[in-house]
C-alpha cells in the first residue's frame, strides 16, 4: 500500500514567530563594585632561628655478631693438568684462486619462438553518462 501524498504540489510555508513579552527582562541595569573597606593586616612578627646548641646523640658503632659456627678456610686449589699434551697452534691460510681476475659470465634469456602479443591492442575507458542524484534543496526550518 502506497502512503498517501499531500494534494498540493508544493507545500504551504509554516512561520512561527515567539511572542513578545510585556516589558523586558532586564529594565533596570544593575551595578556592583568591590567593597573598598580596609581590613586589618596581621601583625609582622620576625621568629630567628634557634640559636642554641642542641645536644646530639653519641655516635654508635656496632659490629656484627660473631658467627655461630667457625667460618670454612680459604683454599686456592688449581684444576689438574691435563694428561695429553696440548695442541700444537696451527694457522691456515686461506685458498686463493687460481687466476687473478674472475670471469665473466654472461647469460642471455632464450627468444621466444614466436611473440605473444603481435596485435596492439589499446583500451580505452568508458565515457557513458552516469545519472546522478535529483539535487533536493530543504531549507531550515523557521
Amino acid at each position: 500500500m502506497w502512503p498517501l501524498l499531500p494534494s498540493a504540489a508544493e507545500p504551504l510555508l509554516n512561520t512561527r514567530r515567539p511572542l513578545v513579552p510585556d516589558a523586558p527582562l532586564f529594565a533596570v541595569s544593575t551595578e556592583m563594585w568591590p567593597l573598598l573597606v580596609a581590613v586589618p593586616s596581621p601583625l609582622s612578627t620576625e621568629t630567628q632561628p634557634p640559636v642554641a646548641l642542641v645536644l646530639r646523640p653519641a655516635a654508635a658503632a656496632r659490629l656484627p655478631p660473631a658467627p655461630l659456627v667457625p667460618l670454612p678456610t680459604w683454599s686456592d686449589t688449581a684444576p689438574p693438568r691435563p694428561e695429553v699434551a696440548a695442541p700444537e697452534p696451527t694457522m691456515t691460510q686461506p685458498l686463493l684462486p687460481s687466476f687473478e681476475e674472475p670471469l665473466l659470465k654472461t647469460k642471455h634469456p632464450l627468444v621466444p619462438a614466436t611473440p605473444e602479443f603481435v596485435l596492439r591492442t589499446a583500451t580505452i575507458p568508458l565515457l557513458v553518462a552516469v545519472p546522478s542524484p535529483v539535487s533536493i534543496v530543504t531549507l531550515p526550518p523557521l
